[in-house]
């Protein structure tokens, strides 16, 4: 005879504020105002879901341009079933995976896309679901998960259209994405060992980029004249395959963790013709086809140390590394092309110069090194917590000395009640006027974003 079903919900209200430290002024970029998760368990089935409310400031001119009056999105985060057997766990439906050894940012943890808005929160709350099934399976000391998914999922980007300071030089249209042409199956497997001091990990995971890239050009003339002529810059998403290693290895005096991914992408595209997406009555003839055909083979490392400092203060510090270890591609056509963000250069104007990686460790849109280092201190039995965490640029920059960039966050939170949590934090981001790349470089982009935030968060 089974069990009565039974369903038990939890969540959160995020009462928040957010300004600039240099004229205090609101920093107008979304967050999730509430929460409500929920599972429905019967027997060996159980239904699991998470919705949030994400609010965003209305402009002073919003009601010039719509009628809505809503400035609220409903967002399914995660709606899947789960059957649990003896030794295993399947799933199926919209759901955020997570794989990797180390806390956060590793190179490992791939069957989720990211969300960037939130890129700066940690674990689940900075992911994005996909629409997938998942098999755990016990065996022993033995842990495989499989996971599969008919869907591409991308990250979800800033547009530059609000206040957010991670920003992409190269906001390509709808129209210039070159669709992928086959199914854009995703999918792989990790085993995870566990012994007395630790535990091991392998992993594939096979899939098409979270994150888009240049993929050729085409040029296309009036008939039989190239006189005057239209460049297409097309974008797309290449086939990544990524090879990981992992582990955890545990003492009395700290905790060590590591993950590494060896990445191997190929641009798919081989023949990116296509019908003019122009006038028809003029540019209506395509003449030159270039596809950049790009290959490249990299890698990506994080190691996480944690351990207890005097005073009972928690210690986290996590390395990250990037590096391209193998490029190759077609070349671009010896014309003058206007890539937003990039000044046109004959001598630098090359492939491998525009070459980023699609999958991955999402720090690696701001450095291809970084350290991060975190101290915590709670107090008054737990009540209050006191913690400094900082973001350092490690990488090696031409007239740069020192740390290129940095951000670095202060923050404490006092337990109102056992519910009621309330939170103060102040983000300092430094920048480089030194730095090669100018204004143009991440750090000195997210200066601007230096401010202050409360938050009153009621847990139910």
């Amino acid at each position: 005879m089974g069990s009565e079903p039974s369903v038990d919900f939890s969540g959160y209200v995020d009462f928040a504020h957010i300004s600039r430290l240099s004229d205090y002024s609101i920093i107008d970029i979304p967050f999730r105002m509430g929460s409500i998760e929920f599972i429905h368990q019967s027997d060996y089935i159980s239904l699991n879901g998470n919705f949030t409310l994400e609010y965003q400031t209305r402009s002073d001119s919003y009601f010039l341009g719509s009628k809505d009056p809503q400035d609220f999105r409903l967002d399914m985060r995660e709606l899947y079933t789960t059957y649990s057997g003896d030794n295993f766990e399947f799933r199926m439906g919209k759901q955020i995976h997570s794989w990797g050894s180390v806390d956060e940012n590793s190179p490992m943890d791939n069957a989720s896309a990211f969300d960037y808005y939130y890129i700066f929160l940690l674990g689940r709350d900075r992911k994005m679901a996909t629409l997938s099934g998942a098999l755990d399976f016990y065996l022993g000391d033995l842990k495989l998960n499989a996971v599969f998914s008919p869907i591409h999922t991308t990250n979800r980007i800033p547009l530059g259209d609000d206040d957010f300071p991670i920003t992409l030089p190269i906001y390509p249209t709808e129209s210039q994405i070159f669709t992928i042409g086959d199914l854009p199956f995703e999918g792989g497997v990790q085993g995870t060992y566990s012994f007395g001091m630790g535990e091991i990990s392998m992993s594939y995971f096979s899939g098409y980029d979270r994150t888009f890239n240049l993929t050729g050009v085409n040029v296309y003339g009036h008939g039989a004249d190239l006189s005057s002529s239209y460049l297409d810059i097309l974008f797309g998403y290449r086939k990544t395959n990524v090879f990981g290693f992992g582990g955890i290895f545990l003492t009395d005096w700290f905790i060590l963790r590591g993950d590494y991914g060896y990445f191997n992408t190929e641009d798919q595209n081989i023949n990116i013709d296509r019908e003019s997406p122009f006038s028809a009555t003029w540019y209506d003839s395509l003449h030159f086809s270039y596809p950049l055909l790009e290959k490249s083979d990299y890698f990506q490392s994080t190691i996480q140390l944690e351990t207890e400092l005097p005073f009972k203060i928690n210690f986290i510090a996590q390395f990250f590394q990037f590096d391209t270890l193998s490029y190759s591609s077609d070349s671009l056509p010896d014309v003058e092309i206007d890539i937003p963000g990039f000044e046109f250069d004959s001598d630098s104007m090359t492939p491998e110069n525009f070459f980023t990686p699609g999958m991955g460790v999402p720090l690696a849109i701001l450095t291809n090194k970084a350290a991060i280092i975190i101290l915590d201190k709670t107090f008054l039995n737990e009540q209050v917590k006191v913690s400094i965490t900082s973001m350092l640029d490690l990488a090696d920059y031409e007239g740069v000395s020192g740390f290129a960039g940095s951000l670095s966050e202060y923050k404490i939170e006092y337990n109102v009640t056992q519910d009621l949590l309330g939170l103060f934090g102040v983000t300092k981001v430094i920048g480089s006027k030194d730095h090669p790349d100018g204004d143009q470089y991440q750090f000195n982009k997210m200066e601007d974003f230096s401010h202050f935030r409360f938050e009153l968060k009621y847990y139910f």
